[in-house]
């Protein structure tokens, strides 16, 4: 199995979605890193007395959420594109029936898969993760003077884990379906969590009960938007932020996900795991 999770995860950064999801990070941080400059600069020129501190604290929490948000959309398109085909792909071109001919128990070629991909996925992650933290501390510190030790650790850990589901997901459709039909789907359910993530802060905002019932039906089928949303609790602290309501909008959070949303994805990410071993031992090669 480790010989399996060791091949994936050399074997990610030979393919072309690793390649491009590199380049677009790369650029997303250096037009992020000049986005923050631009907007530091402009309010260091301005004297709004009094109203400076809000001012910086709405802008702050709106542009670090969606640094945030953009890392996310780029873990997420590595994580569905690049381990969708981690099954299905292989088996349509060959490559995994010299694998199965040997005696390696399916689980392991499956378990091998996602803890290679799913190394590689932690590493990215933390590194986007670390560099939206450090350009917003460098360029609004403001935004991040309530980050403690311990909010920033248990936002690296949601953070990782957003990536952790989708690669799940993935993994179970590569083993029912074809690489196309299994990435279609993956991307819906992923487009259907960020949907759901957004009618439950509308609904919290205008307290309507059905919008926020749908999100959480929504959150429970795909969790991803809301880890984002927990994720963001940690790093600016939101729950003991007395200017907390002046961070909503689309990149903030009008109510947390509580922690047994944390309990439930990575029992999310188990059963998926499991079926999709499942899956792949009961399959007619």
């Amino acid at each position: 199995m480790l010989s399996i999770a060791r091949l994936t995860f050399m074997e990610v950064f030979r393919k072309r979605i690793f390649l491009v999801t590199l380049l677009l990070s790369v650029l997303f941080i250096l037009l992020y890193g000049v986005a923050l400059d631009f907007v530091s600069e402009e309010l260091r020129t301005q004297s709004m007395r009094g109203s400076q501190l809000i001012l910086q604290q709405i802008i702050g929490s709106q542009l670090l959420g969606a640094g945030l948000y953009f890392s996310s959309f780029l873990l997420a398109l590595l994580a569905i594109m690049g381990s969708v085909g981690a099954i299905a792909s292989e088996l349509e071109n060959g490559l995994l029936h010299a694998v199965v001919s040997k005696p390696i128990p399916r689980r392991e070629i499956v378990l091998g898969k996602f803890l290679g991909y799913g190394s590689m996925l932690a590493v990215y992650a933390l590194v986007l993760y670390t560099a939206v933290l450090v350009l917003n501390q460098y360029y609004s510190p403001a935004v991040l003077s309530l980050l403690t030790a311990g909010g920033l650790i248990s936002g690296a850990l949601v953070f990782i884990l957003q990536p952790l589901v989708l690669l799940g997901v993935a993994l179970v459709f590569s083993t029912l379906l074809r690489t196309l039909a299994a990435g279609i789907i993956s991307v819906i359910l992923y487009g259907l969590g960020m949907i759901g993530g957004f009618l439950e802060q509308v609904g919290s905002a205008i307290a309507n009960a059905s919008l926020i019932n749908i999100g959480i039906a929504t959150s429970l089928v795909m969790p991803s938007d809301a880890l984002f949303r927990k994720m963001l609790t940690f790093v600016t602290g939101n729950e003991a932020n007395p200017l907390s309501s002046l961070s909503l909008g689309p990149f903030g959070v009008n109510v947390p996900p509580s922690n047994a949303m944390l309990v439930y994805t990575c029992l999310y990410i188990a059963a998926c795991v499991c079926l999709a071993v499942y899956s792949f031992e009961r399959k007619d090669l």
